[in-house]
């Protein structure tokens, strides 16, 4: 009877014990994986999974299980092991430090380790730069987007990439096939996300019926349609420039532009087509 209840009665140690298992595990794999994982381009577009989970859920993992070890942590040296652990602090301080060689041997190799992966030292720097080869590695192989962090648009900055088209034949494209669109302004990855897709495959059934992209030309590829009507902002953020530097830019040519003017509207100014102004404006 006794054995019975004694089995029957929690014991939080070992809870805490298996749960530092688990997380050590989780936490060192998933570091692994998003040690290898390919950038964001590539793994917000949806289409990078590894073991049934996108890089965003693995960085979720990582995360989660990461700041659950440090609490388990604090929890089994404060709470559940505090005595003994007063106890050796104390023993610790009255009879002196007895594995003094050994403390500083872990001491100098944790400060090794830490100035060398800053400082890029042999072997550090390599693996890393490995880390960065896999990585890139990912592009061949999987799909990537024709407008760096298009997981990011609305279907209002999505307008000019398919020829101009309103954002509401856009929305309407999206809801005859049974796709759910809330707010009016999301991204298509939250397009996705509310329909359980990526946003690739939103993208692909926008393309379908749209099949006349007008991706700016250069390093993410596409047709040069439709520049007439992107704005300001959208050739910041497809370019990676501030949209003041662009402003400054026209400024010094004698052209007041915002972040909503358009292409077309600037070379109306300047003599130039829409095209050329974009060419211009994201020049490197």
């Amino acid at each position: 009877m006794a054995d019975r209840k004694e089995r029957k009665k929690f014991f939080l140690r070992s809870f805490i014990t298996f749960s530092l298992v688990f997380s050590t595990i989780i936490m060192s794999w998933s570091g692994f994986i998003l040690y290898v994982a390919p950038p964001g381009r590539i793994a917000n577009w949806g289409t990078w999974k590894l073991m049934l989970f996108t890089k965003t859920e693995w960085q979720a993992l990582h995360t989660i299980f990461s700041y659950l070890f440090f609490i388990l942590f604090i929890i089994h040296l404060f709470f559940v092991n505090w005595k003994v652990f007063l106890f050796y602090i104390k023993s610790k301080i009255k009879s002196g430090l007895n594995r003094k060689w050994e403390l500083a041997s872990a001491t100098v190799l944790s400060a090794v380790i830490f100035v060398g992966t800053l400082r890029s030292w042999t072997p550090f720097g390599p693996v890393m730069s490995f880390g960065e080869k896999v990585k890139e590695g990912w592009g061949n192989k999987f799909e990537t987007p024709p407008v760096l962090h298009m997981e990011t648009y609305t279907l209002r900055q999505l307008s000019p990439v398919f020829d101009s088209a309103a954002p509401a034949d856009l929305a309407r494209t999206l809801t005859d096939n049974d796709l759910r669109i809330r707010p009016s302004d999301s991204t298509l990855r939250q397009i996705g996300e509310e329909n359980n897709m990526t946003p690739a495959e939103i993208y692909r059934i926008l393309a379908t019926e749209y099949n006349k992209p007008a991706v700016p030309t250069g390093e993410h590829g596409g047709s040069a349609q439709g520049f007439g009507k992107y704005t300001l902002i959208m050739a910041a953020e497809n370019s990676g420039k501030e949209l003041s530097e662009l402003i400054d830019f026209l400024k010094e040519r004698g052209i007041d532009a915002k972040g909503e003017t358009t292409l077309r509207a600037i070379a109306d100014q300047l003599g130039m087509v829409p095209r050329d102004v974009y060419n211009m404006l994201t020049a490197k």
